[in-house]
């Protein structure tokens, strides 16, 4: 009997970023549902089964196309006729390599991550709406983000692109395709703006994967970033980008730098011993891409300001350990000798890093994000808060929360780090992880749609 064939798309696979590892969970589940599966992606990418240059994001020409159609960028130099000549153009090419690729393939299903919901590549939305009109096969399409939740999205130029957005992002009335949103909010909003019914089906783990530990690979990970055994380190996994809050790990590493002092000669909940000489480190294992580029310098600075330690070690890090022209670890090993997990997003679809922390069992320490708040805190973990309300620091446009409520998740933070109780505490996290947020979770619901 002939295997059915599964195919993702995305702008890249094979990465650290939240979509590409959630691809990667649904292509594992599939395969152990017996589907052959490919990945189709742009060129900047790891893994992929057959590339389209055009889905890339960061190119000059579809940067061109983000910057004439919303005036958040103000850098419009196209009229609407050549605009939108540009937007079809680039979308009919996409269009064409897929279903060339198709009609080599057939697939049975197609799974779409973020193709109809962004607002920095429009063209791929018009492009797979095609695609799955021609097509009749199921497409589950699934979105991560969308565009109305970014202000450089918000404001259309004119009336075409205006249009262009209400037809094809999402598109309406293709009955072939599913629907899919990570939150509740979005979920809600979908349906309030374009009338569309989505499912919800929230970021899992594989809770029941071996634990993360030291071993002969990943024994020399501290000695190669320059960090002792016994510092106390402090790990921020997310990419560097605006919406993650970095700055506000910043501040809140800088307070504990500060309450140092208290930690010294005592032993932490995971056997480590903090000494006079231990160090606080800031950890930094995502990378930035090419348009977060100014937020990563204002980090940098903010970082020297702080005066505080840090390592930005994203070159050594990917998707799964690797030898090359170096050793490169995965960022699970990362997770192993961190001590502490910070998560200060101010805007989420859902929260990778979040499960990852609590199947690592570290103690999080957490901006309390509106998908948090309204999907994820009702499920009962223990974390140190951050609170949720920020404010701008008046330096370089970064943000900040007020002092007491830094001083607040230091204090919280030591008295974790230092608890007899703080164990049991990260097993119930995983517990409650295992329950909401573990593969058999996403099982079901690909037995149920495709």
């Amino acid at each position: 009997m002939k295997r059915k064939k599964a195919v993702f798309v995305h702008y890249r696979v094979g990465l650290t970023d939240g979509v590409s590892l959630e691809i990667e969970k649904r292509r594992h589940i599939l395969k152990e549902m017996g589907y052959e599966v490919k990945l189709v992606s742009g060129p900047r990418q790891s893994g992929a089964d057959f590339i389209i240059d055009e889905l890339e994001f960061d190119t000059p020409v579809i940067r061109d196309i983000k910057e004439n159609c919303f005036k958040y960028f103000n850098k419009a130099t196209l009229d609407s006729g050549n605009l939108m000549a540009m937007v079809d153009e680039v979308s009919k090419r996409i269009e064409e390599a897929f279903l060339a690729y198709h009609h080599k393939e057939k697939f049975d299903v197609i799974f779409l991550h973020n193709m109809f919901s962004l607002g920095l590549h429009i063209s791929a939305a018009s492009a797979f709406a095609r695609i799955s009109q021609k097509l009749n096969i199921p497409v589950i399409a699934t979105h991560h983000d969308f565009y109305w939740e970014r202000k450089d999205f918000l404001e259309p130029v004119n009336e075409e692109v205006a249009g262009y957005l209400e037809t094809y992002v999402p598109p309406l009335q293709i009955d072939n395709i599913i629907h899919v949103c990570i939150n509740s909010l979005a979920q809600a909003e979908l349906k309030r703006r374009k009338g569309i019914s989505a499912v919800v089906m929230p970021d899992v783990f594989d809770f029941k994967q071996k634990s993360w530990t030291p071993d002969e690979y990943n024994s020399d990970l501290l000695q190669t970033i320059g960090v002792k055994p016994n510092d106390l380190v402090v790990l921020q996994a997310t990419r560097i980008v605006k919406r993650k809050g970095i700055e506000l790990t910043i501040q809140f590493v800088r307070e504990l730098e500060k309450h140092k002092d208290k930690l010294i000669g005592k032993t932490l909940y995971n056997g480590k011993k903090i000494t006079r000489d231990s160090n606080v480190v800031l950890i930094l294992a995502g990378y930035a891409e090419e348009f977060d580029k100014q937020y990563l310098k204002n980090l940098e600075d903010e970082i020297t300001t702080a005066k505080i330690k840090a390592r930005f070690i994203n070159p050594l890090v990917g998707a799964e350990r690797s030898y090359g022209d170096k050793k490169i670890y995965s960022l699970w090993d990362v997770y192993v000798f961190s001590d502490l997990i910070t998560y200060p997003s101010i805007l989420e679809g859902w929260g990778n890093q979040f499960i990852e922390a609590v199947f690592a069992k570290k103690p999080i320490v957490l901006f309390e994000y509106p998908v948090f708040i309204s999907d994820i805190k009702k499920e009962g973990y223990f974390l140190i808060s951050l609170g949720n309300k920020i404010r701008s620091n008046g330096v370089n446009n970064l943000l900040e929360i007020d002092v007491s409520q830094v001083n607040k998740a230091t204090i919280e933070s030591i008295k974790a780090l230092t608890s007899k109780e703080t164990n049991i505490l990260l097993d119930r996290n995983f517990e409650i992880g295992a329950r909401y947020h573990d593969y058999h979770v996403l099982r079901e619901f690909l037995t149920t749609y495709v």
